[in-house]
């Protein structure tokens, strides 16, 4: 039987990879250090339904000590996610953990993967390695955070790993949403600001920074697709987009609208690194992958407000 092993899975994207898997009838095994970034009983939460899978197994080890090569086997599809996510969170010290949780992870995750003779790693990168570049066709490598460098060094690597022989495949996610986002995401908080309470978004520049927002169910699909025997082995990043740009002021609104309350706000300057635009060209994803994504924001916005809703409702 396939087996499939997930790097944070019980993260935000790698739970739901996780669940699509295991509907699939593969085993899957997970790995995730429980990482104290946000509470650790989120995490476990999320995956609470895998853990009643009889072929589900979790590891709870940290990738910058465990011996990988000690779970993987022959033929194995490991799939990536785990790493120290933030681009605001990345600077000054906080780079430290970024070189930490992303270079010197994905290094190991890959060292252990050639070793072990794994059919594919595919791993999560991010639209940050564009910068400002993420624009139009002629876009380049050209991170302007230090997230965005420490993404970049990534697919720097696996471009290292490709030339000894392991098959690797980097997906260049944009700005993804939906049910089980981290606390610290903007939409989870652009929620939070509009539901009952005191708290309040922080609206750093004026809204007018354009986002290619990406469901986490299409992020999931992308990935599993990339997974697959019957995609060939391809040197080139597949951007992973949602099809369709919208600006802060524009999800803001819809946010309004979905909740029925305004959200308090708190304007500040406009973030570092922050790009004005990003916008994914997904016609490689589309010919090599057989993918686009299926989800309009409206109704992913409508399910993440549901999720929200559950989850406040378990706290109560």
């Amino acid at each position: 039987m396939k087996r499939a092993i997930i790097t944070g899975a019980a993260g935000f994207i790698g739970s739901h990879l996780t669940e699509k898997l295991l509907a699939k009838g593969e085993t899957v095994v997970g790995i995730d250090n429980f990482d104290p970034w946000y509470t650790p009983r989120i995490k476990k939460q999320n995956l609470s339904s895998s853990l009643k899978n009889e072929s589900f197994s979790l590891v709870q080890e940290d990738l910058l000590s465990f011996d990988l090569s000690s779970v993987l086997q022959k033929g194995d599809v490991v799939y990536h996610l785990a790493g120290r996510p933030g681009v605001q969170d990345s600077w000054g010290s906080g780079f430290s953990a970024s070189v930490e949780n992303n270079i010197l992870a994905t290094q190991r995750v890959f060292e252990a993967a050639l070793e072990s003779e794994v059919q594919r790693v595919v791993f999560a990168s991010s639209s940050s390695v564009y910068g400002s570049s993420a624009t139009s066709l002629s876009r380049e490598v050209g991170p302007i955070s230090p997230y965005g460098v420490s993404k970049a060094a990534c697919e720097q690597l696996a471009q290292v790993y490709r030339f000894r022989g392991l098959d690797v495949i980097a997906m260049r996610y944009f700005t993804v949403y939906g049910p089980r986002q981290r606390p610290d995401m903007a939409m989870n908080r652009l929620f939070r600001a509009a539901l009952p309470g005191d708290y309040v978004f922080p609206l750093r520049g004026t809204g007018a920074q354009r986002r290619e927002f990406t469901f986490v169910e299409d992020i999931v699909d992308a990935t599993m697709k990339a997974g697959s025997p019957d995609v060939q082995q391809i040197a080139e990043p597949f951007d992973i987009g949602g099809g369709v740009s919208a600006s802060l002021s524009e999800v803001i609104e819809k946010v309004e609208r979905i909740v029925g309350s305004s959200i308090r706000v708190d304007l500040q300057p406009a973030a570092k690194g922050d790009p004005l635009i990003t916008v994914a060209n997904t016609e490689p994803a589309q010919k090599i992958l057989g993918w686009q994504a299926s989800t309009e924001l409206q109704d992913g916005l409508e399910n993440h407000h549901v999720s929200m809703l559950e989850a406040l409702q378990l706290t109560q």
